[in-house]
Formats: C-alpha cells, sequence, structure tokens
C-alpha cells in the first residue's frame, strides 16, 4: 500500500485526548474537534485537502524547474578546439541558468576571471580577455555557484600560443662558469698546473623547442659551447690557433606531419647493421609513409663528424658524402611488425680528414652496397627474429694528400658480403610456479646470433669486422627477483683459410646470478605488528633508561635494517688458441709465436641496506694460464677485494670509507706485486646556502722483492656557497667554491736506482652562474 505524501502545509495540531474519553470543544470556537469510537473527524476537511493539492502543485513545478536546470550541462562554444590567446570565451545558457549566472564565479586554472563576463545576447554569457589573453596550453573553465558554493561545471579549455601553435614548449640554457687555480706550491719547486695564476671562463648555450598544430609538429634546437683558453675549443684540432673561442657544437631542425618528416642539421640515419646504421652527422634526413604498409627513408649526411659554423648544411663536398636510402614494407598488413623487409642502400666517400677531435689523418675510401634486412615476431611478442644480408663494394680511392706528390700502388676494389641472424624465444613469460597467490611468475628466455664477414668487407656507414665468424647463444631466467644468466659464444677468422696466415679460435662462456636476499627476507608489511613492535622496543628502552634514539639503534623490528644482502655472482672464462699450423719458412710464424691462453675471472659482490647506511663488499679472482709454446709458466693470478661503507648521520652528515686490496703474482718469476689503497670522505651540508666537503686518500703499490715502491696521499676541503642573482623574472642561481688541495708522492725504483719524492698544496677558486 502506498503511503500518501505528507502535505507541506498542514498545521501541526495538539495531540487530542486519549481514546475513550470526551470531547473537547473549544472555547473560542475557532476550532472543533470530535473523537468518536477513534474515528477522527476535522471541521473543514475539503478546504484543507484543496489547500494541500495546490501547495504540493506550486512545490512540484518548482522543484522540476531546478532538476531541470541542474540536469541540463552548460554549452561552451569552445569546447573541442583551439581557440586564439584573445578569442571571446562564448557560453549558452538555458533560462533557468541565465536567471542565476549572476551569482556564478568563474576561474581559468586559478585566475579568478568573473569581471571578465557579461551577458551579450538572451542565452549566451561571454568571457572578454581584456588587457589579459588566456594562458596558452590546456586547462579548464571552472564555474562555482556563489562565495563557497559547489562547483557548477568544469569545461575544458585549449589555447594557441601565440605563434599559433597548440603545444609550444621552449628550453633555454645558459651556463656560465670560471675556474682557476689561485696559488700553488710544490716541493721541487715545479708548478702543479701550468695555468696557476690564471682563471678559465666556460660558456655552455642552447635553446630546445616543440611545437604542434594540426598534427604537425616542429623542433629546434642548438647549442653553444666556448673556453677562455683556445687549447681546449671545440675545433682546436683541425684550426688550431685559428679556432674559435665559442663554437656551435650542434643544432637541429625538424618538421612532421602524419608520418611523414624532414630534418636538417645534426641528424642520424640507417637501420641496417651491416650496410648503414645510426650513422650520424650534419645533413638532411627526409622521411615519408605511402599508405598503411610501406615508408621510405633518405639521408644525405656529410662523411665525418663536424662542429663550427662553417659548413652549416653538411653537404658542401661531394666527395665526402653518406647518401642513404631505405625503403620498408609491412608484409603483413593486418598485424604491423608481424614481418616487416627493409631495402637499404648506400653510397658514401670520405676524404682523408682529420675529425673535429681527432688528430689522425684517415685514408681517403668509397663504398657503395646494398642490404636487405627482414624482420619478424609472433602476435605475442614471445618469437622474434632478424636476418640482415649487405653487399658492399670498396676501394682506397687516389688521394692525394697520402701521395705526397709521390705515386702510389693503386687499390683494387672488393666486392664483399655480410651475414647477421638473429633469434629470440620467450619460452616462459609470467609462468605461475607453485600457488599463483604467492606472486612468484618465472621467465625464461633463449636468444641466437650468428654474424660472418667476408675478408676486406668494410661499408662507411657501420662497424663491421670483417673476417670473422662469430657465434653467440644466451640463455636468460628471472623469478622472484632472482636472475640467473648463461651465454657462450665463439670466433673464428682467416675464414679465407689463407695457409700462411695464422687461423685463431676464441671460446667464451659467461653466467651471473643475482639474488635479492634481502627482498626475501624482508617480512610481509604488518601494520599492527609493527605498532606493537615499535611500542615494546619503547618501553624496553625506557626500562633501561634510554632514549628514543638508542632505540632505534637497536635494529628491532621495524627500524629498516636487514642482515640479508642482496647477492651477485659473475663468471667468465675465454679461450683463445692458433687452430692452424702456418710453415715457418713461408708466414715466418714460428711455434713460439701460436697463440694459446685460458683466462678465467670470478666475482662476488655483496650489499647491504642499513636503514639510511649501506655496506658493500666484492671479492675478485682471476687467472691466466698460458699454454703457448716456451712460454707455458707466464702465468698470472690475481685476488681482489673491495668494501665500502656509506653512513646518513641525520639530515646534513653524510660519509662515505672506501677500502681496496689486491695481489698479483707472477708463476713464472715468482714475484709478488701489493696494492693498498683507501678514502675517506665527509659531507656536511650546513643550510640551503653553504655545504663543506672533505676527503683524505692513501695509496701504496710494493712488491716482495723490493724493486719498486709507491706512496701518495691526497686531502681536499672544500666550502661551497649557493646564492642568487636578481634576474629579470625570478632569481638567477649562482654558485662559488673554494677548494684546498694537498698532495703527497713517493716512488723509488732499486732496478733504475731512481727515486721521487714530491709535496704540493693549491689553492683553486670557481664561480657558475645559470640564467635558466
Amino acid at each position: 500500500m502506498t503511503r500518501r505524501p505528507h502535505c507541506p502545509l498542514r498545521r501541526t495540531r495538539a495531540p487530542g485526548p486519549p481514546h475513550g474519553t470526551h470531547g473537547t470543544h473549544g472555547t473560542h470556537g475557532t476550532h472543533r474537534t470530535h473523537r468518536t469510537h477513534g474515528t477522527h473527524v476535522t471541521h473543514g476537511t475539503r478546504a484543507h485537502r484543496a489547500l494541500c493539492t495546490l501547495g504540493a502543485m506550486v512545490l512540484s513545478t518548482f522543484v522540476a524547474h531546478a532538476v531541470a536546470a541542474e540536469a541540463t550541462p552548460l554549452q561552451a562554444d569552445f569546447a573541442g578546439r583551439w581557440v586564439a590567446a584573445d578569442a571571446v570565451l562564448a557560453l549558452r545558457l538555458t533560462p533557468q541558468q541565465q536567471a542565476q549566472w549572476r551569482q556564478w564565479r568563474l576561474f581559468v586554472g586559478t585566475r579568478e576571471v568573473t569581471a571578465l563576463a557579461r551577458l551579450a545576447a538572451p542565452g549566451v554569457v561571454e568571457l572578454l580577455p581584456a588587457a589579459a589573453r588566456w594562458p596558452a596550453g590546456e586547462s579548464e573553465l571552472v564555474i562555482r555557484e556563489g562565495a563557497e558554493g559547489s562547483e557548477l561545471a568544469r569545461l575544458p579549455l585549449r589555447v594557441l600560443s601565440a605563434a599559433g601553435f597548440e603545444r609550444s614548449e621552449s628550453t633555454p640554457r645558459l651556463d656560465l662558469g670560471s675556474e682557476g687555480r689561485a696559488t700553488d706550491r710544490r716541493s721541487d719547486g715545479q708548478p702543479t698546473s701550468p695555468r696557476t695564476g690564471r682563471a678559465d671562463g666556460t660558456l655552455g648555450a642552447g635553446v630546445a623547442w616543440k611545437g604542434e598544430r594540426d598534427g604537425l609538429a616542429l623542433e629546434a634546437g642548438a647549442n653553444l659551447a666556448g673556453h677562455s683558453q683556445r687549447e681546449r675549443a671545440l675545433r682546436f684540432g683541425t684550426l688550431g690557433l685559428q679556432a674559435p673561442k665559442t663554437d656551435l657544437a650542434d643544432y637541429r631542425l625538424a618538421l612532421g606531419w602524419r608520418g611523414h618528416g624532414a630534418e636538417l642539421g645534426h641528424v642520424s640515419g640507417g637501420t641496417h647493421p651491416l650496410l648503414v646504421q645510426g650513422f650520424a652527422s650534419r645533413g638532411v634526413g627526409l622521411k615519408g609513409k605511402f599508405g598503411e604498409r610501406a615508408d621510405v627513408a633518405v639521408h644525405a649526411l656529410r662523411g665525418s663528424a663536424i662542429v663550427g659554423y662553417d659548413e652549416l648544411g653538411g653537404l658542401e663536398d661531394a666527395e665526402h658524402r653518406v647518401l642513404a636510402l631505405t625503403l620498408g614494407a609491412e608484409l603483413v598488413a593486418a598485424r604491423p611488425g608481424g614481418l616487416r623487409a627493409e631495402l637499404s642502400v648506400l653510397d658514401a666517400a670520405v676524404r682523408s680528414q682529420a675529425g673535429f677531435n681527432i688528430g689522425s689523418v684517415p685514408d681517403a675510401e668509397r663504398s657503395r652496397g646494398v642490404g636487405l634486412r627482414l624482420a619478424a615476431a609472433t602476435e605475442n611478442g614471445r618469437l622474434s627474429g632478424e636476418v640482415a644480408l649487405a653487399r658492399s663494394r670498396f676501394t682506397n680511392p687516389f688521394d692525394p694528400a697520402l701521395a705526397q706528390g709521390g705515386e702510389l700502388q693503386p687499390v683494387r676494389p672488393e666486392q664483399r658480403h655480410a651475414l647477421s641472424a638473429m633469434l629470440r624465444w620467450a619460452a616462459l613469460q609470467q609462468w605461475p610456479m607453485g600457488d599463483a597467490a604467492d606472486g612468484r611468475p618465472l621467465d625464461l628466455s633463449f636468444d641466437l646470433r650468428h654474424d660472418q664477414a667476408q675478408p676486406l668487407y668494410r661499408s662507411l656507414g657501420a662497424s663491421v669486422v670483417p673476417d670473422q665468424q662469430a657465434t653467440r647463444a644466451g640463455m636468460q631466467l628471472a623469478l622472484a627477483g632472482a636472475t640467473l644468466q648463461f651465454g657462450a659464444a665463439t670466433r673464428v677468422d682467416n675464414l679465407a683459410r689463407i695457409a700462411t696466415l695464422l687461423r685463431t679460435r676464441t671460446d667464451e662462456g659467461t653466467g651471473a646470478l643475482s639474488l635479492p636476499l634481502a627482498t626475501w627476507s624482508a617480512p610481509a608489511p604488518n601494520a599492527d605488528a609493527t605498532a606493537a613492535a615499535a611500542a615494546a622496543a619503547a618501553a624496553a628502552a625506557a626500562a633501561a633508561g634510554q632514549g628514543a634514539a638508542e632505540a632505534s639503534k637497536a635494529g628491532g623490528p621495524g627500524t629498516g635494517f636487514n642482515l640479508w644482502p642482496t647477492l651477485a655472482l659473475n663468471g667468465k672464462w675465454v679461450h683463445q688458441r692458433a687452430v692452424n699450423a702456418p710453415a715457418e719458412e713461408d708466414s715466418g710464424i714460428a711455434a713460439t709465436h701460436r697463440p694459446d691462453q685460458v683466462t678465467r675471472e670470478q666475482q662476488l659482490n655483496l650489499n647491504w641496506a642499513l636503514g639510511a647506511h649501506a655496506f658493500a663488499y666484492g671479492v675478485s679472482r682471476s687467472t691466466v694460464d698460458n699454454r703457448q709454446v716456451g712460454r707455458e709458466n707466464a702465468d698470472f693470478h690475481r685476488l681482489a677485494h673491495q668494501a665500502s661503507l656509506n653512513l646518513t648521520l641525520g639530515e646534513a652528515w653524510r660519509a662515505a670509507l672506501a677500502l681496496a686490496r689486491s695481489r698479483q703474482a707472477s708463476v713464472e718469476t715468482g714475484l709478488v706485486n701489493h696494492t693498498l689503497g683507501g678514502s675517506l670522505q665527509l659531507d656536511w651540508t650546513v643550510n640551503e646556502r653553504w655545504s663543506v666537503s672533505g676527503s683524505v686518500k692513501h695509496d701504496l703499490a710494493d712488491d716482495t722483492r723490493d724493486f719498486a715502491r709507491n706512496a701518495g696521499d691526497g686531502a681536499q676541503l672544500q666550502f661551497t656557497h649557493r646564492f642568487g642573482v636578481p634576474g629579470i623574472t625570478k632569481p638567477l642561481p649562482g654558485q662559488a667554491f673554494l677548494r684546498l688541495g694537498y698532495e703527497a708522492q713517493r716512488q723509488r725504483d732499486s732496478v733504475a736506482d731512481s727515486a721521487l719524492r714530491f709535496r704540493a698544496a693549491w689553492v683553486d677558486l670557481g664561480l657558475s652562474f645559470s640564467f635558466f
């Protein structure tokens, strides 16, 4: 049965007399109530009911209008599109919303813009940017009801930048620094630095910008580097004393649109591992897509790295240029990446020019080649592979710089090919071990790779070892944070088996094991248990008369200390030997020249996390077993230990202690060499502006026959001050330091009957600013 709703206009009456009593008559005759056999009778019942009905109708009308106004969302003309920074923002209102909009408060981000709103037309409220512009980028227009009212609407607002970009981001950089040795003193009178008394200035400047609009992406960037000392300029190796002190380090301009793109400056290109892969230099790159399955990339690059303002395009010299073309196609249209084919073409020539940081003069070279690359993967990615084939024609053209006016024997061009194949199989992926609730999935994968290059194979766009065949296999296993890896490899050369050349074979085996013992032994988090343990520790400390600090050092539950370490064990075995015996009279290779050596290495590392502190210990052992004829006893054994301790002493102090010791013994001579070293460093952060750091070290090297002994000591103390310089928009961070240094060396060689002893001390000063 449906209960009739309460009439909101019905007046509240005093309760009548209890059941079975006589009726009560009002003395003033204004209200009379009779109760007969439990029946309640009211005079004027019909009028009262009519009044209730009318009130309910009026109230329901107001409620309906309020619900409709609340349910109707605000309509924004700027929704779903980008608008200019000075655009007028229009809101479409219903009559009910229009009646209330003057009580609204409007915000764009954290800025209130209520004063910018006006009723432009019936049902239209506009926000005028006035002198201020809307903030560029993506934000929201938030509308609230009244001063402390609830939020009525939150409308996305996307504003173009001043240049008309949907997204625009720039990152400028300007760093200035000066450092120099103010004074020094050495016991033998020699200077500790050739530039004592001089200050060197450094400059690092750059800008990077990205912008997007309507699917068009633009990028621009450049970096400058400068040094007051010309010998440390970028192009000192090629220009000498003519090198500018401030020079262009790199730059790049890029444009992209719907899979197409172009770039200019310092770029890289090529994806074929045997022909041209990631060749980086200054030049031009273009890429494009043909439908959903085909793409092309073209790169024209300078033949070697370059810096500076000269040859900005990088393509001025046609004889010092790398041209690369890559055509790609997805052979399975329904699944991109399932089977991809790439055809690469290379035409490259380089002159005998030195690089900007290379002092050598290489020979002129030219290579042309073509390569095919196939890459495939299953839909779930568990099985993937790649095959690459390349054929390259290489020669050394006539080089006047090498001939020096004389005659050179011409080099015959050679055409050779190379092969590379790779296969990877993820046998198990997140395979549950035991109870699935334990959360211990198992991952197991295998990989196999084979590379082979014919003798004299060379491509100017890729680094390939010629005349070598290499095969590698590996296994990786991961379970509950632990990892196990095994690897095996073999390499052979002299593939043509030339009788007068050595043919060597190198076999290698590796293994690595990592066990997170600290993670495994850590108790499961339990708030109740942790709180109970902390309370028990505090009670025990109070009973013992200790404070909270002593209680925390006790290492009870919840202190963060874990006595179990993280363990890492590595091993390596290498055997290199000759597998042929060329005739000595034809090759000049005697039996004593044929290599045969086995190297073994083992290393164990243990790392402990002791709350805010850390301790690490490592030990390594290696042996060299020489089996070459005539050198059977030329073996070596080496044993080394390292330990380090890092302490966090409150929020202001840090300490680091390191010790190292090694022993190397020669079986043939019986000589044993020892080294011992240690260092201690302390860092003190005084406050946000001041910090002090200091370090001391000691090194010692000697041998059992007292042939030589070297000992060294060193110490440094540095004071650093960080400050701010008033800038246009914000303070510019700066830093200054004062460094005191000391060094002592004691060297003695009894075989050469020589000795060297000196002590030196110096003072360094430095100042740096960062403007962005």
